[in-house]
């Protein structure tokens, strides 16, 4: 087959599970003899200006391309919805597709992606299959989280886009910011140089680094009057790309809860759709029976990964550690993220231990020294790596409902799955449940130890290749 991933970049343009998970997969289908090739986002210029796809650089033996004045990029919101939304720019698309004998367009975000790419593969009879990393397109924010860290459930006709998006006023000198990046790594291949540069280039601003106004921000315009044609401009935009989605032949949900989500608003009526739970090319299966006698006679090693933030839940985690310390000593908890930004001599060092950032090559470390894993999260993730990479090690989890990972979770059997709740009664009563008996996360690591073990990237490239062909 002849496949195009549509993808937002490498680094330093974008990193996390979305690359991992594009990279891995059109990796692992080149080794079984498919023509891939990937395609990203590449400068852009102006709404209204000509768009063309143009050779970018191999990357891992692969040909990258660009597009050129596709949709503006942004992670954290947008300022101007009707400049994210434009459309009927000339552009070069169907003389690419031709030319490269496409067969099938993979899209893997719909952040950038310009729908005249979609229109002209739809044209072709080129199959199109869109995989849920993200909620872009229905929410300008990718994750329903709001201004004020709650969960998004009615974005009254646009008027709650504009509060949360008004953060986002610097959308143009990010831009300009990502331009020379992708200028720069044309020429030069060391990221860690371009990403100085860009650090040096990046001024100051109000938004922290999960795209949320600091507290104090949020009270000067939290009662600020809404302009209604601004409001209509993002009612606009939900439609415009929820147009795009229900015009993929298929859809590949990534867990139940991302396609729950994706019902709320898109007819999924004429699609073709699967639930299938992502991995990647260092997912092994390195099950090994937990050395549980530490639990017996000591503590239990509570583990969170990730950023140390109010929506992936660990403020919430710390508030419940905080209130069950006087009635329950047998544990610590091991944090493993950037603590930069956090005073952590405020925190009581008998049970909560810093260790900073992590390297993938340090999870078996982390692992051997950790009895279960808890996932937090007040948004709903579309599903969570760190999940599936401490499965992969036989080690139990504590997750939220909020977390697609739970899909690979049989409650109280091999780990716990909670309800999410805004006063977290139920991961409190999650967490006393194992430190009341130590040894259930002994009974979790066995059965974890019998499941099979069918998540490897090669099993996975296979089930998609299989949809592919049932399209």
């Amino acid at each position: 087959m002849n496949i195009l991933h549509y993808f937002l970049g490498f680094p330093p343009f974008h990193d996390g599970g979305l690359r991992i998970y594009a990279t891995d997969l059109a990796q692992e289908q080149f080794k079984k003899g498919h023509k891939v090739k990937m395609i990203m986002p590449g400068i852009y210029v102006h709404p209204y200006f000509k768009s063309k796809i143009k050779f970018y650089r191999f990357q891992k033996r692969l040909p990258v391309y660009q597009i050129i004045n596709s949709h503006p990029v942004s992670f954290f919101g947008v300022s101007s919805p009707s400049e994210f939304i434009s459309e009927k720019r000339k552009n070069n698309y169907r003389i690419f597709l031709e030319k490269h004998n496409i067969e099938v367009l993979h899209v893997h975000s719909l952040i950038g992606f310009p729908k005249e790419l979609l229109d002209e593969a739809k044209s072709l009879k080129i199959k199109t299959v869109f995989t849920t990393h993200d909620y872009y397109g229905l929410c300008p924010k990718i994750d329903f989280f709001k201004y004020d860290n709650t969960i998004c459930n009615d974005y009254e006709n646009g008027k709650e886009c504009v509060l949360c998006n008004y953060i986002n006023q610097n959308v143009k000198k990010n831009i300009r910011k990502r331009n020379l990046k992708i200028i720069l790594s044309k020429y030069i291949k060391h990221y860690n140089f371009i990403k100085a540069t860009y650090h040096f280039l990046k001024g100051k601003n109000n938004i922290n680094k999960n795209g949320n106004l600091n507290s104090t921000e949020i009270l000067d315009f939290k009662n600020m009057k809404i302009d209604k044609n601004i409001a209509n401009e993002f009612v606009k935009f939900r439609y415009y790309y929820k147009n795009i989605i229900e015009k993929f032949d298929a859809i590949i949900f990534n867990s139940t809860i991302t396609k729950n989500e994706y019902s709320k608003y898109v007819d999924l009526s004429n699609l073709k759709f699967k639930i299938l739970p992502v991995t990647h090319s260092e997912i092994k299966d390195n099950r090994f029976t937990l050395n549980y006698t530490s639990i017996k006679n000591n503590k239990v090693n509570l583990l969170f990964m990730g950023y140390l933030n109010k929506k992936k839940g660990f403020w919430d985690l710390v508030n419940v550690l905080e209130n069950l310390k006087e009635q329950y000593t047998n544990w610590q908890l091991n944090i493993y993220g950037n603590y930069s930004n956090i005073d952590i001599n405020k925190f009581d060092q008998r049970f909560f231990k810093f260790y900073g950032k992590y390297k993938y090559n340090d999870l078996p470390k982390i692992f051997s020294n950790s009895s279960v894993l808890i996932i937090p999260s007040k948004l709903r993730e579309t599903f969570g790596f760190i999940g599936l990479e401490a499965y992969s090690y036989g080690i139990p989890a504590i997750v939220s409902k909020n977390v697609g990972f739970s899909d690979l979770i049989k409650n109280g059997i091999n780990g716990i799955v909670y309800e999410e709740d805004n006063n977290n009664i139920y991961l409190k009563e999650s967490i006393i449940k194992v430190l009341k008996n130590p040894q259930l996360l002994e009974k979790f690591n066995k059965e974890i130890l019998k499941d099979n073990f069918d998540y490897t990237l090669e099993n996975h490239c296979k089930e998609i290749l299989d949809f592919y062909k049932n399209i």
